[in-house]
């Protein structure tokens, strides 16, 4: 079972008494025993000793003949491998980082799915988060250098896109995941330990809320699915029986560090929101609502409520107007956050107490480029204004 999932007092949040889920970072197995474990396979360049699976043993797009005796899950599991495995691919990163005193060059291998015919390609934001270098391996073999366009963090949803766009590549259509239901089939692929291709089945196991809002205003759920997701499936696409990406697998649950059955995967369609802001303006921050007695513990302050900044993506809209993300990693009340970021008191003439308070903004300031915000930073309350003008894209428009 999970441990340390639990509710903070003072928090706005949704029905859900779980909190979100962390990373393993930093934690031995001893000391932690029960971990979220990010899924990407990071590897040292001298440690590397995988590279030669994953080149030996590929399942590849293969072409080979159904038995006449296949059930019909067995064919339907089949048609949806085959139709969805082009657009599949694997992410290879590094990053020079130091370690024991000398800078070394780290290495990190994912999965990830072309959405778009502009070579757009979907993947966990832990995939390339840091990443100097980003190459995408395509199904012929080849290697592409791609860019880095969006990450939302807190989400672990990024989005990137080849530099070079190479034309008449296939491209996954996306589906509707608030149309899933538990029990209906799953089907997982990517790259697990290097293996590419790997494809896996399971089910819809449970759909879980986990208090937070990304950006502010997109719930944070997930999709529990018991499909085997391993290291290195990472950004891989889970797919419904039509073929259709209804999710990107972000982390497991897990004692032994393995796949155990409870994997859980980014929505499509948080991905979907978090991807357009036509109809709403994006910040680029990530944080927790605090109501008047969640304002009181944490921050010693009489205030209705606000918005605690842990992250600010980098050149975001937010980042550009000077709103700070915490830097400390701290444990209270059973929970894990980051202390140390601003807390937004206001933005325009809506108070920052829940997430609805963002919303009416949102709609208050729907035709203007600029959204006056006030925040409490070192005990001093401050103002700033944050310049929308660029925040109204939409990544998934043709």
């Amino acid at each position: 079972m999970m441990t340390n999932l639990c509710a903070l007092p003072g928090l706005q949040r949704p029905s859900s008494s779980a909190c979100p889920l962390r990373g393993g970072h930093g934690k031995s197995m001893k000391e932690a025993p029960r971990s979220i474990l990010f899924l990407v396979f990071i590897v040292v360049l001298y440690g590397f000793v995988a590279t030669s699976c994953s080149a030996e043993v590929i399942a590849g797009p293969k072409e080979r003949k159904a038995p006449d005796y296949l059930t019909g899950d067995e064919v339907q599991s089949a048609r949806v491998y085959r139709k969805v495995l082009p657009s599949v691919v694997t992410i290879l990163t590094s990053q020079k980082v130091f370690q024991e005193g000398r800078e070394v060059q780290q290495k990190a291998l994912g999965s990830g799915v072309l959405i778009s015919p502009q070579c757009h390609v979907l993947t966990a934001a832990h995939v390339v988060s840091g990443a100097e270098e980003i190459m995408v391996k395509t199904q012929d073999g080849n290697l592409h250098s791609a860019e880095f366009l969006f990450s939302e963090a807190g989400a672990d949803i990024a989005l990137i896109r080849f530099i070079e766009p190479v034309p008449g590549l296939q491209h996954a259509e996306l589906g509707d995941s608030d149309e899933l239901v538990v029990g209906q089939a799953a089907y997982a692929i990517g790259s697990p330990y290097g293996l590419e291709n790997s494809f896996s089945v399971g089910h819809i196991s449970g759909f879980r809320d986990f208090g937070r809002f990304y950006d502010g205003t997109i719930p944070a759920r997930f999709i529990q699915t018991d499909a085997a997701i391993n290291v290195g499936n990472s950004g891989g696409p889970l797919l419904n029986s039509k073929g259709q990406v209804v999710g990107i697998a972000s982390r497991i649950l897990s004692v032994s560090g393995g796949f155990q059955g409870i994997g859980f995967v980014v929505p499509i369609n948080t991905a979907k929101a978090l991807l357009s802001f036509k109809d709403r303006f994006w910040l680029g921050i990530e944080g927790i609502y605090l109501n008047e007695e969640g304002v009181a513990r944490l921050l010693n302050r009489d205030l209705k409520g606000g918005l605690l900044i842990e992250r600010v993506a980098k050149g975001s809209p937010a980042d550009k107007a000077g709103l700070q993300g915490g830097s400390v990693q701290a444990r209270m009340l059973g929970r894990d956050f980051l202390l140390g970021g601003d807390l937004v008191i206001s933005f325009g003439e809506e108070e920052a107490c829940n997430s609805d308070c963002l919303v009416e903004a949102n709609k208050r300031f729907a035709d203007s480029d600029r959204l006056p915000v006030k925040f409490l930073r070192g005990g001093v309350v401050r103002e700033t204004t944050i310049d929308l003008s660029l925040s109204r894209r939409d990544f998934l428009e043709k």
